[in-house]
């Protein structure tokens, strides 16, 4: 029964990581001048998200952070 709880423990670590590398890919592939930040020219194509700018940029700086990204995610989608 003790190996139940370990690999339970050991499926949410890797899902868990499984998450993040998919928020990366998916911030990657948005990111089309790969500045590392996105921007209203890069999420134009993607209304759905340009509509939602202003919730994602947290520090005002008219770009979204990985971290913004994985936040306004995390926060509102999972």
């Amino acid at each position: 029964m003790k190996i139940l709880p370990l690999t339970i423990s050991i499926l949410m670590l890797l899902s868990f990581d499984a998450a993040a590398l998919d928020v990366k890919q998916r911030f990657d592939h948005l990111d089309s001048d790969k500045s590392g930040y996105l921007t209203h020219d890069e999420l134009d194509p993607q209304p759905q998200l340009l509509n939602t700018f202003i919730k994602w940029d947290k520090n005002q700086d008219n770009q979204i952070s990985l971290i913004e990204f994985k936040n306004y995610l995390t926060n509102n989608l999972y």
